[in-house]
């Protein structure tokens, strides 16, 4: 969410509500924090169970049925993009499952044995990598440790060559191909590790940075299929595959952030889909153009509709004495301005088209797309409401779940009497009172990175 001083706001807040919609209990907090600025739900971002998929698809239903959702829920499911990414890169590291294993089983052995361990450490003073870190034992669910595995046993090959040499007892040592295949698959996914770190840092970044990731990704992909080494072309396939599966279908939230940014606009959403679909380009890029244009409409419906409802409510606090009488003589000219004033409105080009004719903001010099929307908000009122909303669109499910993961830390079988209210005070103060570190961290992390 973003704040009324146009900050993204890192605290959670839950609102209980019933059968019809309505909220039940709203925390004090949120009202006195911030606004909401639209009555319907924009967004929902969660990882990719099949069960939530079907909870998805009965709750935009439910929220159509009864107008509680935004631009017919075509912006409504948002999968976490750390475990898309997660899912496709598990399919390509198949490709070296074979070195996968020798590796973890080489960690293995050398936690184990006490022999093997002064063995390894010789080696590594003999080819002088004394200051290289230890090879880590990965987790096999989170590809990101797997590759920080494989590079740092990348950089001891030298090392496991020579335990393999002098220890009869290791039985696990990679062949010099197994080597080369891994060596050229850990460098195509550095890409990939670098994509995963931006979605799933910890400083909330804004969903207009994501849209160049997932477009880069896809051309490596494309990169890939046609590359001389058979074993990366193998990879690619299932890879592609999957990507293709899930994001093709609920990527449409991220692209629309793009044009919120006004270094880019539709220009960069352009130059990608042109790189990306060739010819079929215009298609997917008015797909987007589309999009924008009918949300910007529902958004700009609320609006006058708000603005109905406060006239209506202004009018009838009037005094009868300060209204016009129907035998007032002007009138007639009341009717002439009125009638004037719809012609003006008529020829006069909305905010989204003035705003995407605009010359592009310059690219170089530092920027912070939330306080650009918050001064620009009297110029664009409706867009700064879409923005404030479109923005706030997290592209991924890893900071929630690792604050609720806080929980298992904090009561464990010393603690297992402590009050609800303790725990909570336990886990929260820590997030929501930060250090005078992690407030300099946040505030450099507002000036976003310019992709490339």
């Amino acid at each position: 969410m973003v704040d009324d001083d146009g900050k993204k706001d890192e605290q959670g807040d839950v609102v209980e509500v019933d059968a019809n919609g309505k909220a039940i209990e709203v925390p004090p907090n949120l009202s006195k924090k911030r606004k909401l600025t639209s009555k319907k739900l924009l967004s929902m971002v969660v990882d990719n169970a099949s069960v939530n998929d079907a909870m998805v698809r009965s709750l935009k239903s439910w929220l159509c049925d009864k107008s509680l959702i935004l631009l017919e829920g075509k912006l409504f499911h948002v999968r976490c993009s750390a475990h898309i990414l997660n899912l496709i890169v598990q399919d390509g590291l198949q490709v070296i499952g074979g070195f996968i294993f020798k590796v973890r089983e080489s960690v293995k052995y050398l936690k184990r044995s006490g022999y093997a361990t002064q063995k390894f450490n010789q080696a590594k003073t003999q080819l002088k990598l004394k200051d290289k870190k230890k090879v880590k034992m990965d987790c096999p669910t989170r590809w990101n440790s797997t590759f920080l595995m494989i590079k740092s046993a990348l950089e001891m090959k030298e090392v496991f060559w020579r335990l393999s040499q002098t220890d009869r007892n290791y039985k696990h040592h990679p062949t010099n191909e197994e080597w080369k295949t891994a060596e050229v698959i850990s460098d195509c996914l550095e890409h990939f590790y670098a994509a995963t770190n931006h979605f799933s840092g910890s400083s909330f970044p804004t969903s207009n940075v994501f849209f160049p990731d997932i477009c880069k990704i896809k051309m490596h992909l494309s990169k890939w299929e046609k590359s001389e080494h058979e074993f990366l072309r193998l990879m690619a396939v299932p890879m592609k595959e999957k990507f293709d599966k899930y994001w093709d279908e609920c990527s449409l939230v991220l692209v629309v952030g793009v044009v919120f940014d006004p270094r880019f606009k539709m220009q960069l959403i352009e130059y990608y889909f042109e790189k990306l679909h060739g010819s079929e380009a215009y298609e997917y890029i008015e797909r987007v153009h589309t999009a924008m244009f009918d949300l910007f409409t529902e958004y700009e419906d609320d609006s006058s509709q708000s603005e109905m409802e406060s006239n209506l409510e202004f009018s009838g606090s009037c005094n009868d004495k300060t209204v016009a009488s129907r035998d007032d003589e002007l009138s007639g000219f009341d009717a002439f301005v009125r009638e004037g004033s719809s012609h003006i409105v008529a020829k006069k080009k909305s905010e989204l088209e003035q705003y995407l004719e605009e010359p592009l903001f310059p690219r170089a010099e530092p920027f912070n797309v939330l306080n650009w929307w918050k001064i620009n908000s009297a110029k664009c009122p409706t867009l700064a409401r879409m923005a404030r909303d479109i923005l706030a669109v997290p592209a991924t499910t890893v900071a929630s779940e690792a604050a609720f993961s806080v929980g298992g830390r904090v009561i464990d079988e010393s603690r297992v009497s402590m009050l609800p209210e303790t725990v909570e005070a336990l886990v929260t103060t820590k997030d929501w009172l930060p250090s005078r570190k992690r407030k300099r961290s946040v505030s450099q992390s507002e000036e976003e990175e310019v992709p490339k």
